[in-house]
């Protein structure tokens, strides 16, 4: 997705693995229609205190940018692609979820 943003000259937005990390829990806000804060810490840092701790300050400074894009362009082009492939993720589960149980598997 990254690759899809424009250069904006100036332009100091985070696009290493702490950005990747802190929109994981901005899609799953979206997803879940709840609010990031409550999204889990992912499992591979969740034992490290401190890896914690960062990825919550880049999920809050991160979240934070995606809500107030006005002020930046780098975070309104990244919204839009994150709200894209949010609302992709949430029809799939529905898609998956609406689909009739069928008898014959439930004795499975």
């Amino acid at each position: 997705m990254v690759a899809q943003l424009q250069h904006w000259p100036g332009n100091r937005a985070i696009t290493d693995d702490r950005k990747r990390l802190a929109v994981s829990a901005y899609i799953w806000a979206r997803v879940t229609q709840g609010e990031y804060f409550f999204s889990p810490c992912p499992p591979h840092i969740a034992t490290d205190p401190e890896a914690c701790r960062l990825w919550k300050y880049h999920r809050r400074f991160t979240c934070t940018w995606l809500r107030q894009t006005d002020d930046h362009p780098h975070y309104r082009e990244l919204k839009a692609l994150l709200d894209a492939h949010a609302d992709q993720l949430a029809a799939a589960i529905d898609a998956v979820r609406s689909r009739p149980v069928v008898a014959s598997r439930l004795s499975e």
